[in-house]
């Protein structure tokens, strides 16, 4: 089963991250020149994938926001947990991996996923249900960063928190709660999973009890939260932060 990628970053990103198989690429004809452009067809020609020029017109049926460039590829490649710990251990870093819990706009979803990429994050977890999946629009809200980051599906993310912690890890939670950490306070340094609800309903209680502790930003004007993408963004570069800023 094939599925339509498109954008110049993300196709550049699906390109270089070689995670999925590429049945193909179209190009719009008479596309303007431009360095991005360049990198995509070279690396088409080394990959030596099958390209095809063709009216925006057929782009336009395909995908909105094309920007001139669409990929055909097969599905998004998932592992399990224990492959996001694997690279972690290669990389002889403590874990740091990210879990969503109702996140289902894919905007949001990818724009987290983006950040987690630029910091470091090991890999991410997502729940099979009631949660936003890899669509096209959340590789394309990542600009491409999916392509290169890890992702297991889990069937319980209860269960996986509890197996995580008895491995030694922290499961901390963003939520804006009396209980709640100001997160620049928490201890962050060490092996942890971050836990991420969406902006409305928040963790659900079973996920939230799992949690080591909550952790929440300081707020001084009338707005009670944040987007749930900023909010990640801020503690995922303060994590990052107390690693050191590790390269």
């Amino acid at each position: 089963m094939s599925e339509i990628l498109y954008g110049r970053n993300v196709a550049r990103e699906c390109l270089r991250g070689r995670r999925r198989h590429i049945h193909k690429v179209m190009i719009a004809d008479g596309i303007e020149p431009a360095a991005i452009i360049d990198e995509i067809i070279d690396r088409v020609d080394q990959l030596r994938i099958p390209v095809q020029y063709v009216p925006r017109k057929k782009l336009a049926n395909l995908a909105t926001g094309h920007q001139g460039v669409v990929l055909e590829v097969g599905r998004y490649p998932t592992v399990a947990v224990e492959d996001i710990l694997a690279r972690a251990q290669k990389l002889d870093e403590p874990p740091f991996l990210v879990a969503f819990d109702h996140i289902e706009d894919p905007h949001n979803l990818g724009a987290i996923l983006r950040t987690a990429e630029s910091v470091g994050v090991h890999g991410v977890i997502l729940p099979k249900r009631r949660s936003a999946g890899i669509t096209p629009a959340v590789v394309s809200a990542s600009a491409g960063a999916t392509e290169h980051i890890l992702v297991a599906e889990v069937s319980n993310l209860v269960q996986i928190l509890k197996k995580l912690k008895q491995s030694g890890m922290w499961s901390i939670g963003i939520e804006q709660t009396g209980d709640s950490f100001l997160y620049h306070r928490a201890d962050l340094a060490g092996p942890i999973v971050l836990v991420i609800g969406s902006e409305g309903k928040g963790m659900g209680r079973l996920v939230k009890e799992a949690c080591d502790f909550l952790v929440q930003l300081p707020m001084r004007g009338h707005i009670e939260s944040l987007n749930a993408s900023v909010a990640c963004g801020l503690i995922l570069y303060e994590v990052w932060r107390t690693r050191g800023f590790q390269a």
